[in-house]
């Protein structure tokens, strides 16, 4: 959950600036326009800058967008759909494998897709991690939420007194 907000974050980030970026191009061709005419060398400057910006940098960073997007995707379908090998994946949303194999491989490195172990092929649950989630689970109290105090084999709550036998 945490780390799907912050690929959102991420996303929305890059978004913003493919948007500055796109607007930089017609923005900068009136500055080239107005600069000229008016024989102000400054904006004709920037006009010059922004177009060139405008102009090669759009398209870079709208694929770049499309990618991270198309990786957000491929989380969804990993979490929500408990799809886990590559080809389940590429025939579900008409990508290519090895498409699929660099989204899953970056989003395992940048942190958006956690408790996976990927083998170039197929994603398998990390079951250690489910063990340790479990347990940290089970040292709460069930009846108020509290944290459980080991004392001698047995777990008892600060909180409400409830107390319970460690079942290991």
């Amino acid at each position: 959950m945490k780390n799907d907000n912050n690929l959102n974050k991420y996303l929305t980030k890059i978004l913003i600036l493919s948007l500055i970026i796109t607007i930089m191009l017609p923005i900068g061709i009136l500055m080239i326009i107005f600069g000229a005419s008016k024989s102000i060398w400054i904006i004709l400057a920037f006009g010059i800058v922004f177009t060139v910006i405008g102009f090669y940098g759009c398209p870079i960073i709208w694929i770049y967008y499309a990618n991270n997007k198309t990786m957000k995707r491929v989380i969804e379908i990993i979490n929500d759909e408990s799809l886990y090998s590559i080809d389940e994946i590429s025939s579900h949303i008409q990508i290519s494998k090895i498409q699929i194999k660099n989204h899953i491989t970056n989003a395992i490195k940048k942190g958006y897709l956690q408790g996976y172990i990927f083998d170039g092929n197929t994603l398998k649950i990390n079951e250690k991690e489910q063990i340790s989630k479990k347990t940290l689970i089970q040292k709460k109290c069930p009846n108020c939420g509290g944290l459980l105090i080991e004392n001698n084999n047995e777990y008892y709550c600060e909180y409400c007194g409830s107390k319970f036998k460690n079942n290991k």
